[in-house]
């Protein structure tokens, strides 16, 4: 069998799909066996089931390889996602899933052709390219994935790969060993810790297959059939002007304590219920796509926890993508801010945070998407730029301030021994002249000063604030609806 406990053929689709669903398509396919006479004496399948499929009711194209058959690879039979999934899901405007777990090409095919070949150029790719810009396209790694199967998987809004039997990489162990003379196991070299804690080359990890099955349909949930379209609002029971009052006690006196933004995220969306993408990855930005008033919503949030919420490079390239997927498909963006700014030191500058985080601003700006900006806490520096300009220059400024906010082009620390460096070191006592300019510096820190100049809206209650974001996501609702359509690309 292939990575799973399935199999990854029909068995595997229909365990995805409601229940009695699934409308093979091309079962025929494959390499008849005939005798002298033309009768036929054997036949072995193509190596990929395809078909449409519904996933709580709502229609898609699914496909995926059997690794039972040949691993997974094409063996000189041309069937995959470009035969019937891809122009379906274009031309129909409907979501892809794709379950993968091949090897990709094989060395045979030259053989069986009789040549090699040069690769097709831009039609390889082309159908892949174009459907990031019109449908949600899902992919899962179930199995072991090289090749352009690996290639294919990468190329979604949403990657999860299974733990323990999914791997993912150009090549596997086998082509590593010839061509680096290096032994590694498949795990090591592309399995879900090295591609959702460190590369980021896979969205989310699943425990097992169900697990898997599970994280696609609440992914699916959330976004609409095709970029043309609005994401369903759902009835939640919850009520949309609910007051939290652990929000008034959650960000500590002590500026300098971390609290669990989660809990902030939780408290405010319908029902506490909300999908984490890439928790694994750049984890001083929190990504989640959650409800409120029933409303889709995308949420992008620092987390204090980690780097005490500063962007660095994997966080940016995160905040990045999720900005580009919510305004692909008509989202509206929240946005909890307490980021310190980019994150500093000589690791970040080998991380290539300032090409990231930029990379991260540019995206912000080309939204076209609605945003709310709360600003729980910190703001500064071009990490507070990144969170300010999601919406573009056409956005509102729907920014709303805690009390417990600060905000500025750096913060009062550090800014001061920058600015101050001659003179405090020039001082007869240079550490109490240090403290004395921030004590300074620190008392026109009150937000209260900042929303007298119009920077924010309004300083608020934290337990208005579930109401406050929920009264300007139903407003966004029609400008969405005349909004859609294709925007600026997803990229991988």
């Amino acid at each position: 069998m292939g990575g799973g406990d399935w199999g990854a053929g029909k068995e595997r689709i229909e365990k995805l799909a409601d229940q009695g669903t699934f409308l093979e398509v091309g079962s025929l396919m494959g390499k008849g066996q005939y005798d002298g006479e033309g009768n036929l004496t054997g036949f072995t399948p193509a190596a990929f089931v395809l078909g449409l499929a519904e996933i709580d009711g709502r229609l898609v194209t699914v496909g995926g390889e059997d690794f039972t058959i040949s691993g997974g690879s094409p063996a000189g039979i041309h069937k995959d996602a470009r035969f019937f999934t891809q122009p379906m899901s274009q031309q129909y405007g409907i979501p892809l899933i794709q379950l993968c777990d091949g090897a990709g090409a094989s060395a045979a095919s030259y053989e069986d052709r009789g040549r090699m070949f040069l690769p097709p150029g831009t039609t390889l790719w082309w159908g892949d390219v174009q459907l990031l810009q019109k449908v949600p396209v899902i992919s899962a790694v179930m199995g072991s994935c090289a090749g352009h199967v690996a290639a294919r998987a990468v190329l979604s809004h949403f990657s999860i790969m299974v733990k323990g039997s999914g791997q993912i990489f150009p090549a596997g162990p086998p082509v590593v060993s010839r061509a680096l003379s290096k032994e590694i196991a498949k795990d090591d070299l592309g399995g879900t810790r090295i591609h959702t804690r460190e590369s980021g080359v896979i969205d989310n990890e699943a425990a097992d297959e169900e697990d898997c099955f599970r994280q696609i349909r609440e992914f699916l949930s959330y976004m609409p059939d095709n970029v043309y379209e609005v994401p369903a609002r759902k009835k939640t029971g919850d009520d949309p002007n609910r007051r939290a009052e652990e929000l008034l006690r959650i960000v500590p006196m002590d500026r300098k304590k971390a609290y669990d933004m989660v809990k902030v995220i939780s408290l405010l969306v319908d029902r506490g219920e909300f999908f984490e993408l890439r928790k694994h990855y750049g984890s001083s930005l929190i990504t989640v796509l959650a409800r409120m008033d029933g409303y889709v919503v995308g949420i992008l949030a620092s987390n204090p926890m980690k780097l005490a919420g500063a962007l660095e490079g994997k966080s940016s390239q995160k905040m990045e993508r999720f900005i580009d997927i919510c305004n692909c498909f008509n989202i509206p963006v929240i946005l909890l801010v307490d980021v310190p700014g980019f994150m500093i030191g000589e690791e970040s500058e080998r991380g290539g945070t300032l090409r990231y985080g930029m990379a991260a601003v540019m995206a912000a700006q080309e939204a076209t998407v609605p945003k709310v900006h709360i600003a729980v806490r910190k703001s500064y520096g071009m990490g507070g730029d990144a969170f300010s300009s999601v919406g573009g220059m056409m956005s509102l400024n729907l920014r709303f301030g805690w009390p417990s906010g600060e905000w500025g082009a750096i913060p009062v620390e550090g800014g001061v021994a920058a600015a101050y460096r001659r003179e405090i070191e020039s001082s007869p006592d240079p550490e109490a002249r240090r403290r004395e300019l921030e004590e300074r510096l620190i008392g026109v820190r009150s937000p209260f000063r900042a929303a007298e100049a119009g920077d924010v809206i309004d300083i608020i209650d934290p337990r208005e604030t579930r109401s406050i974001i929920c009264k300007f996501i139903k407003a966004a609702q029609p400008y969405l609806k005349r909004n859609a359509g294709p925007k600026r690309s997803v990229r991988p």
